[in-house]
C-alpha cells in the first residue's frame, strides 16, 4: 500500500503520552512532519526528542484544547509555518467515573471542555485550513462509549456521543471540499489515561480491580488507526471487545441494559 504520510504534516493533540505519543511516533516513522500538541509542554518536548532521535521531524507546542482561541491560533500558525496541514488528530481526552449524584456541574463542564468542545475547536480550525487547501484529513478519536453508553461514566459517554454525531454529520459536508473525516472508536487501551481518570465516591485501587486486564497496547492501537486512516476508512473500531459492543448496542440493546445495571450495582457497592 502506498504511504500517504510521507512528506505530509500532522498535528496530534494529547500527543505527549499514551496513544497520542504512539501516533506521533508512528506518523513520524512513516515520513510525516509531526506537531506534538499537549497541555503538558515539557512532556511534549520529550516526545519530540524521541522522534528526533529516530532521525524524523517533529516539533512541540503547549496547547489546551479547551481554549478555543488557542486552538485556532495554533492550527493557523502551524499550517503557515509548515506550508500545509494534511492531518489533524483530535486525540486529547480526560475521564471521570462516578455516580452522577456525586458530580458537580463543574466536573461535567471540565469533561465537555476537553472531550467535546476540544474536538469541536480542533475540527473546525483544521477544517478551515483544509477547505482552503482543497485537501486534508481529520481524525477524531471518540470511544466505544460513543455508541455503547456506560453508566457511572455519564459525562464521558455524553461527550463521546457528541464526537460521534459531530464527525458523522460533518463528514458529508467535508467530502465535497476535498477534506476527509475518520472517526475512531477504540475500546480500552493500556495507557496512563486510566491512571489519570478522576474517581469520585470510592477509592481508585478498589475501582481499578474491576478494569479488564488484557488490554491492547498504545503502539498497536496507533498502528491500527494509521493503517485505517491510510485506507481512508470512515470509522475504525477496535479491539475485539469494542467490535462486540458495537454489534450488541445495535442488535441486542437489552444486553447493554444488563451490562449497565450490573455496572451500577457494582459501583454502588463500593460507593462511600
Amino acid at each position: 500500500m502506498k504511504n500517504p504520510y510521507k512528506g505530509k504534516t500532522a498535528i496530534v493533540t494529547g500527543g505527549a503520552s499514551g496513544m497520542g505519543r504512539s501516533l506521533c511516533r508512528g506518523l513520524a516513522a512513516r515520513g510525516a512532519r509531526v506537531v506534538v500538541a499537549d497541555i503538558n509542554g515539557e512532556e511534549a518536548r520529550r516526545a519530540v526528542d524521541e522522534i528526533n532521535a529516530m532521525g524524523c521531524s517533529a516539533r512541540a507546542i503547549t496547547l489546551d484544547v479547551g481554549d478555543e482561541s488557542a486552538v485556532f491560533r495554533a492550527v493557523e500558525e502551524a499550517a503557515a509555518e509548515l506550508g500545509s496541514l494534511d492531518y489533524y488528530v483530535n486525540n486529547a481526552g480526560i475521564g471521570i467515573s462516578a455516580d452522577a449524584r456525586d458530580l458537580t456541574i463543574g466536573q461535567w463542564r471540565k469533561i465537555f471542555d476537553v472531550n467535546l468542545f476540544g474536538v469541536l475547536y480542533g475540527t473546525m480550525a483544521a477544517y478551515a485550513v483544509m477547505a482552503r487547501q482543497g485537501s486534508g484529513h481529520i481524525v477524531n478519536v471518540a470511544s466505544m462509549a460513543g455508541f455503547a453508553p456506560f453508566s457511572i461514566n455519564a459525562p464521558y459517554t455524553a461527550a463521546k456521543y457528541g464526537v460521534v454525531g459531530l464527525s458523522q454529520a460533518l463528514r458529508h459536508e467535508m467530502e465535497g471540499l476535498g477534506v476527509r473525516m475518520t472517526l475512531v472508536c477504540p475500546g480500552i487501551v493500556r495507557t496512563s489515561f486510566y491512571d489519570a481518570i478522576e474517581i469520585v465516591g470510592t477509592d481508585r485501587e478498589t475501582y481499578m480491580e474491576f478494569m479488564p486486564r488484557r488490554l491492547i497496547t498504545p503502539d498497536r492501537a496507533a498502528e491500527i488507526i494509521l493503517d485505517g486512516v491510510a485506507r481512508e476508512k470512515t470509522m475504525i473500531i477496535f479491539p475485539f471487545h469494542a467490535k462486540v459492543l458495537w454489534w450488541i448496542s445495535r442488535f441486542a440493546p437489552s444486553v447493554m441494559t444488563f451490562i449497565n445495571r450490573k455496572m451500577v450495582r457494582e459501583y454502588r457497592s463500593l460507593r462511600k
